[in-house]
């Protein structure tokens, strides 16, 4: 299977503006042994020559690789350090020097994550006396995931991690779904932007970068290790120093192994940037 699979990789590369060699292998197989079995091909070799023939299939591959997922507060254990001890000090910090909280949630998916950020930084800064103004920048690769993310609606299901009284004040139920309210809508940027770029530190609409939390939640572990090396460099890049990264429970070991990085509070998969590495 994994000569085949280099033939299928090499073929797609020939064929497509596209490198799935970036991705983890073991789920890479996994992605095209499904394709495989929802096509009635048994054969690695034959499902090769398939992808040759066959475009809406090589889309259809292409999709499955697309990892779009998401949910609201969805690492209760990072959500609850976020709002209990790294907000409340940088939110301090940022009414001492008068400069702004800046925000990357990269690979946002429908928007989820970024809209859990807001929700918090809102209630947080809300009434205070001294105001601190706070962007949150929220990308995906994929358009449709965007076009959901700003519409901002949601069936019940995707809410159960949502406070009752967040609920009610930023979300309107309309028939079998929620629709957040229009003023939370405008505190979330959403851009195209593709992170494994060798380019792009970080996305055009930041202008600068410069953040004090990137979140880059549930992707890693979808890509090889030098693909996770390249968004980890990125992401270091982008952090202001002794800022924060949060990832997901599952890339705690590939952060670790980085450096760069120092753990806020095991077990939770929240880092602080240590380093003046890649920085700009």
């Amino acid at each position: 299977m994994k000569k085949e699979l280099d033939k299928i990789i090499l073929l797609i590369g020939q064929t497509r503006d596209d490198d799935l060699s970036r991705y983890d292998t073991a789920f890479l197989l996994r992605t095209i042994e499904t394709r495989m079995s929802e096509t009635g091909i048994s054969n690695a070799k034959e499902y090769g020559s398939f992808l040759l023939d066959n475009n809406p299939e090589t889309d259809l591959l292409f999709q499955s690789l697309q990892i779009s997922y998401s949910e609201f507060f969805r690492n209760q254990l990072a959500f609850a350090l976020l709002e209990q001890h790294i907000l409340p000090g940088l939110i301090a910090a940022k009414q001492k020097n008068g400069t702004e909280i800046r925000i990357w949630s990269a690979g946002c998916a429908a928007g989820q994550e970024a809209y859990s950020i807001a929700i918090l930084l809102d209630e947080m800064t809300a009434d205070l006396a001294e105001k601190v103004s706070f962007r949150v920048f929220a990308t995906d690769r994929s358009y449709s995931e965007l076009e959901c993310a700003q519409k901002g609606v949601y069936d019940a299901a995707a809410l159960r991690n949502v406070r009752l009284k967040h609920l009610e004040k930023y979300f309107t139920r309309q028939s079998d779904s929620y629709s957040l309210d229009d003023r939370l809508k405008k505190m979330v940027n959403f851009s195209l932007f593709e992170l494994l770029d060798q380019s792009s530190i970080s996305p055009p609409v930041s202008i600068y970068g410069d953040f004090d939390i990137v979140f880059c939640s549930n992707l890693l572990f979808y890509y090889r290790p030098e693909t996770r090396r390249l968004v980890l460099e990125k992401v270091s890049r982008s952090l202001s120093v002794e800022r924060i990264l949060v990832t997901g429970e599952a890339e705690i070991s590939i952060v670790e192994k980085h450096g760069g990085f120092a753990s806020f509070s095991k077990p939770s998969p929240i880092f602080k940037k240590t380093t003046h590495r890649g920085h700009r």
